[in-house]
C-alpha cells in the first residue's frame, strides 16, 4: 500500500491519504509560488472535473513556505489540499524519493501506488484505465 500523509487541510481539518482508499488518487507534490503552477492547476481542474463523479480524487501536498500565500491560492480547489511546513526538508519527500517538484504518483482503489510522473506518458489514460 501507500505510505501514508496526514496533514491538515486548507480549512484546518486533519487529512489522511489513506482515507481516499476505494477512489483513485492523483498524489500531487506541488508548489503554488512556481512560475507554472496556474498551468499545472489548469490542467489538473479539467481531470478532476472530468473524472471526479466516477471516483477521481487529487491530494495535493503544498510545500509553499508561506501559509497565507497558500490557503489563498486553494480557496476555491475542490480536491484535497494540506500543506507540509517543512516545505522542501519535509520528509515526506523522503518517503516518496522525490527528486524535484512538482512530482505525481497515481494510486488504485486499494491504496496501492501504480505509478509516478516519471513512469506516465498520458496521465489522463493512466486514470481512466484505474477507474
Amino acid at each position: 500500500g501507500v505510505l501514508d500523509i496526514a496533514l491538515r487541510d486548507n480549512k484546518g481539518a486533519e487529512r489522511h491519504l489513506t482515507d481516499l482508499k476505494g477512489k483513485v488518487v492523483l498524489l500531487d507534490f506541488h508548489i503554488f509560488a512556481m512560475d507554472e503552477s496556474p498551468a499545472r492547476i489548469l490542467m489538473l481542474r479539467e481531470l478532476y472535473n472530468k473524472y471526479q463523479a466516477q471516483g477521481f480524487e487529487i491530494y495535493q501536498v503544498s510545500l509553499d513556505p508561506d501559509e497565507h500565500f497558500w490557503k489563498q491560492q486553494t480557496a476555491a480547489l475542490p480536491w484535497v489540499n494540506v500543506r507540509d511546513a517543512d516545505g522542501i526538508n519535509s520528509q515526506r519527500l523522503m518517503m516518496y524519493n522525490i527528486q524535484a517538484v512538482p512530482d505525481f504518483f497515481v494510486i488504485d482503489r486499494g491504496n496501492n501506488l501504480v505509478k509516478r510522473a516519471a513512469m506516465i506518458k498520458d496521465l489522463e489514460a493512466e486514470i481512466k484505465k484505474l477507474l
